[in-house]
C-alpha cells in the first residue's frame, strides 16, 4: 500500500507559519488540489496510508474537515516545540485529532536534522518529544517521522527502543537495513494525473533524475547545500 505524505494544505485565506524550512513551498498543496486528490480517492476505493508533517494549523482547518467528511484516518507528526507557535496547532488541536481516531505521532522536539547529533542528542530528540505528547494528550505514541528525511540504522534502532514501532521516512537511504515505511512526497505542483500516477509508482523520467540529484545532494552538501538546492528549486517552478 503507498503512503501519501503530505506537509501543509495551503488557501488564501490562512497564512502558513513563518519559520518553516527553506523548499517547504515545494510541498504546499492548495486545499482545492487536495479536496480533488482526497475525492478521487474515495471514488477510485484506491487504499493508501495518509501522513502529515510538522503539525501546521492548516493541518487542522482545512484537511481534517476533509478527511472527516470522506471517511479517512490519517498519522500526522508533530514538531513538539511548535506547538501552538504561530500557524502551527496546538493542545486543543491535537487532543481533538486525536479523539476523532487520527493517530498522533512525533516529529521529533525540534526538526533538527538527526543525523548532525550526537547520540546523546538524538536521544533527546526523540524521547522528549515522545513524553510532552503522552502527557499533554494521554495517549500511547508509538509512531515516528524522521526530519527531513536524513536517517541511518542507528537512529531507527535508537527509536525502537524509546518504543516507536511504526517509523516512516521519505525516501529510503540507499544500504538502509532497518524496517521502516517510506513514503511518497505529494508536491504542489502536481496535476490530478500526476497524482494517479504516483498511486501507481509511474514515476516520470525527469523526476527520477531529480530525484537522484536530491538524494545525492543530501549526502554530499548535507543540510546547508541541500537547503541551497532546495531554494533553487523554488525559483526555477516558480
Amino acid at each position: 500500500m503507498i503512503t501519501l505524505m503530505y506537509h501543509g494544505i495551503t488557501s488564501k485565506d490562512l497564512k502558513s507559519p513563518p519559520d518553516r524550512e527553506a523548499g517547504a513551498e515545494l510541498y504546499d498543496v492548495s486545499v482545492e488540489n487536495f479536496l480533488v486528490q482526497m475525492r478521487w480517492l474515495k471514488s477510485s476505493h484506491q487504499k493508501v496510508i495518509l501522513t502529515f508533517d510538522d503539525g501546521e494549523m492548516n493541518n487542522y482547518k482545512l484537511v481534517f474537515p476533509i478527511i472527516k467528511e470522506l471517511g479517512f484516518n490519517a498519522y500526522f507528526f508533530i514538531i513538539v516545540k511548535r506547538i501552538g507557535q504561530e500557524g502551527y496547532m496546538g493542545w486543543e488541536e491535537l487532543k481533538s485529532l486525536a479523539q476523532a481516531g487520527m493517530t498522533i505521532g512525533s516529529h521529533g522536539l525540534s526538526h533538527e536534522i538527526l543525523t548532525n547529533l550526537k547520540d546523546s542528542q538524538i536521544m533527546e530528540e526523540l524521547r522528549a518529544s515522545k513524553n510532552c505528547l503522552e502527557i499533554n494528550l494521554g495517549i500511547p505514541i508509538t509512531t515516528f517521522s524522521v526530519p527531513r528525511g536524513f536517517c541511518n540504522d542507528k537512529i531507527i534502532q535508537m527509536a525502537r527502543t524509546l518504543g516507536y514501532t511504526h517509523i516512516f521516512i521519505s525516501e529510503k537511504p540507499e544500504g538502509l537495513q532497518s524496517a521502516c515505511l517510506p513514503r511518497v512526497a505529494v508536491k504542489a505542483n502536481w496535476s490530478l494525473k500526476r497524482f494517479q500516477q504516483a498511486l501507481k509508482n509511474d514515476v516520470p523520467m525527469g523526476e527520477v533524475i531529480s530525484d537522484a540529484f536530491k538524494n545525492t545532494a543530501k549526502i554530499i552538501l548535507r543540510e546547508p547545500g541541500y537547503n541551497f538546492l532546495r531554494r533553487t528549486l523554488i525559483y526555477m517552478i516558480k
